[in-house]
């Protein structure tokens, strides 16, 4: 972790991953062939841009955008293309009754 972002980061940002990061996510999933991945060119400052607009008074955020200045934090951008793989339905509903069961097999018997 940068010096300059330690007092900001807290436990929601893990989920701020660099491109290539999401590039290789995408890929594995088989789901997409990821064609681009990168920074956006001044993605920092677009990112410090909005945050001084919607929410002038996150202080400890647009500190934050403005000591890295783009090194660390910046928006990310990613397109792929869906492949040919079949995926499952997608969950529509959840059963509203649980059946209690043994979460592991015995295994004396």
């Amino acid at each position: 972790m940068p010096e300059h972002l330690r007092e900001w980061w807290e436990a929601p940002h893990w989920c701020l991953h660099s491109a290539d990061w999401w590039r290789r996510h995408w890929q594995r999933s088989g789901i997409l062939d990821v064609e681009l991945a990168d920074a956006m060119p001044d993605g920092w400052q677009l990112w410090l841009d909005w945050q001084r607009a919607v929410s002038p008074e996150n202080a400890p955020e647009i500190a934050a955008l403005e000591a890295d200045a783009g090194r660390w934090l910046t928006y990310v951008r990613a397109v792929g293309r869906r492949t040919e793989l079949a995926l499952d339905d997608p969950i529509v509903t959840v059963p509203s009754s649980y059946t209690q069961r043994p979460l592991l097999r015995d295994r004396t018997g």
